[in-house]
């Protein structure tokens, strides 16, 4: 499927997802995932909204399900995408972590990404244990070292939901993925400047931030 505009450079390649069930303790994926979904068109208007940073409350609605409001916050780290999503109204540690990487910056990309990656889901408290974290960052550095010509999506889902809840929530994570993508692919022409540096906004962000 092939796109019109900035996008279409982003569809000219496949969209993989890395999922971690950090309850199973296990990835799953790649999944390839098609550019255009249901869903991401208001998530979309909104990040275009925001420059380097989005911070807000997003819906997710699946038939026959109740809709789920998501507190989301989503940064472009210049080489790549990262966002944390929390249930709207629950304070304690984030129900998941996307990162997604677009072919367009691969050559961007740092080589501590995992590492800096893993150091994230330790602040938030995002990952069950240790071992989760090692097994995180290990499957990571496989992944970018092998899949090095596709666009790049992990999902980490930490906190146990009720079955409706999950499918929402993994419904949701594709769409605001597929949405981060294109919203990254846009601004990919003209780097904005002073977006370099997100430590000053968030400083559990420093050690994903690029030099």
């Amino acid at each position: 499927m092939r796109e019109s505009g900035l996008f279409a450079t982003e569809t000219e390649v496949e969209i993989h997802v890395y999922e971690w069930n950090d309850q199973g303790g296990f990835w799953h994926g790649p999944t390839e995932i098609a550019p255009a979904v249901n869903g991401t068109g208001s998530i979309l208007r909104k990040l275009r909204n925001a420059l380097g940073i989005f911070h807000g409350k997003l819906h997710c609605s699946v038939r026959g399900l109740p809709g789920v409001d998501f507190q989301t916050t989503v940064y472009d780290l210049t080489d790549a995408g990262l966002a944390m999503v929390h249930l709207d109204g629950d304070l304690h540690a984030p129900i998941g972590v996307v990162a997604v990487i677009p072919a367009q910056r691969r050559r961007r990309l740092r080589p501590e990404f995992a590492f800096g990656f893993v150091s994230f889901l330790s602040f938030l408290g995002a990952a069950a244990s240790p071992d989760s974290e090692l097994a995180i960052h290990d499957y990571l550095e496989s992944v970018l070292r092998t899949d090095t010509a596709s666009a790049l999506v992990f999902t980490v889902e930490g906190s146990q939901l009720d079955s409706d809840t999950s499918i929402v929530t993994s419904v949701y994570f594709e769409n605001l993925a597929i949405a981060m993508l294109q919203w990254l692919c846009t601004k990919h022409a003209e780097p904005e400047a002073g977006h370099d540096d997100i430590s000053e906004v968030c400083p559990a962000t420093a050690v994903c931030a690029p030099a």
